[in-house]
């Protein structure tokens, strides 16, 4: 891909989000020392069809304000002109508000406390059919089952569809390929238009019903804006938390001391919580640059596509003191996981106690826990970072 004009030699830097050696070995803590160590804070990579990416947390925490020059409308980013536009990520206010009004009453800190019970429920339930076993591969057999299981009950999708939906969602968040992602959002998004017929003449208390049934303040909705909501909602929901977990567990079963530490004291895991989510951020967020301007030294042009690498933002040695020790203690966990401003993930109250829950119901049944044969974790980049193969073992 050629460079374009405005972008200095000193900028390009040659890194690959989806596919570079460290992303796929040990994704967070050597991708950042080694972009911390060696690019420039914001640069450009020939990868991908070329794009700037941003390695450090206060950068990313301006642009995730400033929506009036880095907007997340496609339009400014042409690699993210899919159709159906994912809603509310892909607009910015005041549509964006009125967008993520349709999806808030299921996921209010006051709905999401509701769910605990049944949350807490499932996880037993898989202890119970694996824990005589000694072992499992933990990423398809543990973390994408609870998690989507959940997500599914929410929506009100059958759980016979697990495995369809999810081989979707691996398609678009895994393949750096735009068709690829394209077919992917196609598929779901017919999918999504069957349940919403069906909702509209059946209505029930589910997130599908509430989507199909949903209207804006000031009209309707357009068939490709209902769809766009689905299909945003269900990329989040099926792998997202999964990913979350399996990072958890993998790091856990690495650090046995630390492990203790939150069985002997389950007081702990909130804590632990936001000091593993600091550390093992999964998603790429994109923005566009909506005109030609010059930030902090860097020469943007309209359409000019910025990634933000959220993924080492937790392990900025600017932002945080002594960022690859994960300390439990430590008394604030700066991250921007679920991003911030106005775009900031309306999941994150979910996703919290879903992995809160989790961990206290699974270090409770299984105090000790390790990698099978020290196996080496698998990893894969992408739009979402996430481990493909987790072989863990307890003892029986």
């Amino acid at each position: 891909m050629p460079i374009p004009a405005h972008v200095p030699p000193a900028l390009i830097y040659d890194f690959d989000h989806f596919s570079s050696p460290e992303v796929v070995r040990d994704p967070h803590f050597a991708t950042a020392r080694r972009l911390h160590g060696e690019a420039p804070p914001i640069f450009y990579s020939p990868r991908n069809g070329g794009l700037w990416l941003v390695t450090r947390s206060e950068i990313g925490l301006e642009i995730l304000r400033q929506t009036d020059k880095f907007s997340n409308n496609p339009v400014f980013n042409r690699a993210k002109l899919f159709d159906p536009p994912m809603l509310p990520v892909q607009s910015d206010p005041p549509e964006h508000t009125e967008f993520r009004r349709i999806l808030n009453p299921k996921l209010t800190p006051g709905s999401v406390n509701a769910l605990e019970p049944g949350i807490r429920e499932c996880v037993r339930e898989i202890i119970d059919e694996i824990r005589a076993n000694g072992g499992c591969e933990f990423v398809e057999e543990v973390g994408e089952r609870f998690s989507v299981t959940l997500f599914l009950k929410l929506a009100g999708a059958p759980l016979s569809d697990r495995a369809e939906l999810v081989r979707m969602a691996i398609k678009y968040t895994k393949s750096p390929d735009f068709n690829d992602r394209q077919d992917a959002m196609t598929e779901l998004a017919a999918y999504l238009q069957a349940k919403y017929r069906n909702r509209q003449v059946h209505p029930v208390d589910d997130m599908l019903t509430q989507l199909a049934t949903a209207k804006l303040s000031f009209r309707e909705l357009t068939e490709s804006e209902r769809s766009g909501l689905g299909v945003m909602l269900f990329l989040a929901g099926l792998d997202t938390v999964k990913s979350l977990l399996s990072f958890f567990v993998a790091y856990l079963a690495k650090h046995p001391a630390q492990y203790k530490r939150i069985t002997d004291d389950p007081a702990l895991i909130p804590a632990a919580v936001e000091e593993l989510l600091r550390v093992h951020g999964i998603v790429t967020l994109e923005r566009g640059a909506t005109h030609d301007f010059e930030y902090r030294g860097v020469q943007f042009r309209r359409g000019d596509r910025i990634a933000l690498l959220t993924q080492v933002f937790g392990l900025d040695d600017q932002a945080v003191d002594n960022p690859y020790v994960v300390d439990f203690d430590r008394r604030i966990s700066p991250h921007l996981i679920f991003g911030a401003g106005p775009h900031r993930c309306i999941g994150s109250h979910l996703a919290r106690i879903e992995i809160r829950v989790f961990l206290e119901e699974w270090c409770k049944a299984f105090p000790l826990l390790g990698l099978k044969d020290n196996a080496e974790i698998k990893t894969a980049g992408g739009v979402v970072w996430a481990p493909t193969e987790l072989p863990v073992v307890w003892p029986i």
